[in-house]
């Protein structure tokens, strides 16, 4: 193969393959190509790497004699890990829409980090592949042309520039292969995150439940807290049938929930909106958020379930995102809860496939903690604008994960304690991985639990916060009624 014209076919060959192996590897890419918030497309995907192996290729291989296979899946290596910035790059700074994203620095600084991560995590499956897709297509072309050898009817040699780039492309597939199976190995920490047989302290009464809130809003009455942040209770003035916990999302604050509380308190239901740890304080430009821990998480899971019991007869607990991670520990470890429903669980995002995702959470808990642009809320309206964080940081993420990781690996090894579990995912999400959520549900339902499970539809192209009326993309009446329905009690079929 010469020339250009030559190594645009190999380019053509490795496109078509990076999206062979995307669906092989379980890597969620968006067959909507016209979006432009920041999600990797076929498109995306097949022109970067087209690109990358068309170029790499005339330089490595466009040369006359026979092509040696060692030198054509030495280039398939170095065409994947170059591709993988080239991809980001052409999502981030190219397709997705600049009005909603950081400045330039931020959104250059956000391509390195998840190249940075995919890439130790993932790049060496890719590079594998991609390594006989060179190879072959370096045996295809000699099968083709067999008349190609120099004038003596040997190989020619290998030039130093061939050989650099052979050496090159094993150290990488070496480093790649090496940092999978080193963050793979390293054992995941669980302390303070599982039970082990610490005991419940429950309200046994009304009274005790409303002396809890109170120290709650005590303690937050020291922080710079946005006027709506606090944590949230409307109670019928004793305890009901039925008490709700709803947990907010990362970077949002209990606001993010106060229409659906109306909701269910016109059910009948009493309502607590407890304050993740580090959330909801005025300064949207705070850096609270990098103090939050997995153990915050528990913290808080536990001292609301605690809290509701004086509040009613049986709890109810719905989180979205980051809480729909703290519902899905509770829905494993708190036996004394009636019934959860976790909406859009982040228990990893969507650009990491399952597989991965272990090995990932432990390499952005070693990173430095840097601070992110990205904003769950971006298409929100000023109101959720002015309490919503825009910059949680690495560790922020891997804390959440790293809940998310616990809970996974308890449900392989015991059913939940909740009888009734319900999931709500939305299948245009593109900040969690659904994927993750499905792995979960079948862990549970390995023990013998049923967990009832609705999908909102991809056509309705509905944000990640389905929960906030001020997303103007949103569809809150869909959303509510779909909660209520999973929360009636016909709703689970429990063991």
């Amino acid at each position: 193969m010469k020339g250009l014209r030559g190594s645009a076919l190999a380019g053509i060959v490795f496109g078509l393959a990076a999206i062979a192996a995307a669906n092989v590897l379980r890597f969620d890419i968006s067959w909507n190509l016209f979006n432009n918030e920041g999600l990797v497309t076929w498109a995306t995907l097949f022109g970067g790497v087209f690109l990358v192996g068309w170029l790499l290729w005339w330089a490595m291989m466009a040369r006359p004699g026979r092509l040696s296979l060692w030198r054509g899946a030495a280039t398939g290596i170095i065409v994947a890990f170059v591709s993988y910035p080239v991809v980001f790059g052409l999502t981030e700074l190219v397709q997705r829409d600049g009005a909603t994203a950081g400045g330039l620095p931020e959104r250059v600084r956000g391509v390195v980090l998840i190249t940075g991560i995919t890439l130790m995590i993932t790049g060496f499956a890719m590079s594998l592949i991609m390594a006989v897709v060179g190879a072959a297509i370096a045996y295809a072309v000699n099968r083709a042309r067999p008349d190609i050898v120099d004038a003596t009817g040997r190989r020619l040699e290998i030039g130093k520039g061939a050989q650099m780039a052979g050496v090159l492309a094993a150290i990488l597939l070496a480093f790649l292969v090496g940092s999978f199976l080193t963050l793979s190995l390293i054992p995941a920490d669980k302390s303070g995150l599982v039970p082990n047989g610490v005991t419940a302290k429950p309200a046994a009464t009304y009274e005790e439940a409303m002396a809890a809130f109170d120290a709650v809003r005590a303690k937050e009455a020291g922080l710079a807290l946005h006027e709506r942040c606090p944590s949230q209770l409307l109670t019928h003035g004793s305890k009901t049938a039925r008490v709700a916990i709803y947990f907010h999302g990362l970077t949002s604050c209990p606001a993010q929930g106060e229409a659906l509380a109306k909701v269910l308190f016109d059910q009948g239901y009493n309502v607590y909106l407890p304050r993740m740890a580090g959330h909801g304080l005025a300064d949207p430009e705070t850096t609270a958020l990098m103090d939050l821990t997995a153990e915050d998480l528990v913290d808080l899971a536990n001292q609301s379930v605690d809290l509701a019991q004086g509040l009613g007869d049986e709890v109810s607990v719905v989180g979205l995102s980051a809480g729909g991670t703290i519902a899905t520990w509770i829905a494993q470890y708190r036996g004394d809860v009636a019934d959860v429903v976790a909406v859009s669980p982040f228990l990893g995002p969507y650009v990491i496939p399952p597989w991965a995702t272990s090995a990932a959470n432990k390499l952005a808990l070693m990173l430095p903690d840097l601070m992110l642009w990205w904003n769950p809320t971006e298409t929100a309206g000023d109101a959720a604008e002015s309490y919503a964080f825009p910059t949680p940081s690495v560790h922020t993420l891997a804390q959440v994960m790293r809940l998310g990781r616990v809970v996974e690996a308890g449900a392989r090894e015991a059913p939940p304690q909740v009888e009734r579990i319900s999931m709500l995912l939305n299948s245009a999400d593109i900040a969690v991985s659904n994927a993750l959520a499905r792995q979960l549900i079948a862990s549970w339902n390995a023990h013998g639990r049923e967990v009832t499970v609705k999908e909102l539809p991809l056509a309705r192209l509905l944000p990640h916060d389905v929960i906030n009326p001020g997303e103007p993309l949103g569809d809150t009446a869909l959303v509510y009624a779909a909660i209520l329905e999973l929360m009636s009690p016909s709703a689970g079929n429990g063991k």
